[in-house]
């Protein structure tokens, strides 16, 4: 669907990163964005950064794993602006650890706002999309929704369930002429890279220093996802992977599994090396 000035978008995680990136390339586009995050701080910071054509019409900060919360603002809007054009799934945090180390409450903080999140934005957003026939769902799941890699136990759940759903929502919804988008992106330069735990890990030992400078070598600006975002909602593209590297392993994993398997040892052995 072409973005045109005046269009609703829903956007999760709008603090910064990828979020604010999005509102921002679409505020550009002239739309009208509504925003969220539990960062209040960082959310009135991405306010001031949207101008003409682009408004900001609305924005709260609130926690989207609390279905009640994406509710009370879903009926907010919808009553006063009727339905989104556009819905953003973005907002996530992140999580490493082998499992051995993992509490219930690691698990169930992780995929509450990882999956149940974007599902609480789904039920709340889309009855009203398909009312009026139209619209586009993005979900910004990550390569961990694609490759299962050491020590993302709880976050690969949550994100391999966003690709599965987005798949499904894809067929569930061509009826309702409502598209469908899922991004997995690898290393993003976002601050989620400077506060993820690694559980059984001194923070200090310059080898966790040294896996997070790799990250940061491979990681891609927000704005190249916030452009292949919008590019992909105009041009109806369903699975987007934002870096050749990811492209590359995901390729080996469905052509070439045994060297796959190789590669993913030795990232293991790398990753598993820095617990105490």
């Amino acid at each position: 669907m072409k973005i045109e000035p005046g269009m609703k978008v829903f956007i999760t995680g709008a603090a910064s990163g990828i979020g604010r990136a999005t509102a921002i390339a679409m505020g550009r586009r002239g739309s009208r964005l509504f925003l969220t995050d539990r960062n209040e701080a960082g959310l009135k910071e991405t306010v001031k950064f949207i101008s003409p054509p682009g408004e900001v019409s609305r924005f709260k900060s609130f926690d989207i794993s609390s279905y009640e919360a994406v509710k009370a603002f879903a009926d907010e809007i919808h009553a006063e602006f009727g339905p989104m054009d556009i819905i953003v799934n973005n907002a996530g945090i992140a999580l490493y650890a082998l499992v051995e180390d993992m509490t219930h409450a690691h698990w169930q903080k992780v995929i509450n706002v990882n999956l149940w999140g974007p599902i609480h934005g789904i039920e709340c957003f889309l009855p009203e999309m398909i009312r009026a026939k139209k619209g586009h769902v993005v979900t910004v799941s990550s390569a961990s929704g694609l490759i299962g890699a050491p020590l993302h136990a709880a976050y690969a759940s949550a994100k391999f369930g966003l690709v599965g759903l987005s798949e499904v929502l894809r067929y569930d919804l061509m009826m309702h002429n409502i598209g469908v988008t899922v991004i997995c992106p690898g290393a993003v330069d976002t601050p989620l890279k400077n506060t993820v735990e690694i559980l059984g890990a001194d923070p200090k030992d310059p080898r966790v220093k040294e896996l997070k400078e790799k990250f940061s070598r491979h990681a891609v600006p927000p704005e190249k996802v916030a452009g292949l975002i919008v590019r992909a909602v105009e041009k109806n593209r369903f699975l987007v992977i934002t870096s050749f590297d990811i492209k590359l392993v995901y390729f080996l994993k469905r052509c070439f599994f045994p060297l796959y398997h190789f590669i993913m040892i030795r990232i293991t052995n790398l990753l598993t090396g820095i617990k105490k």
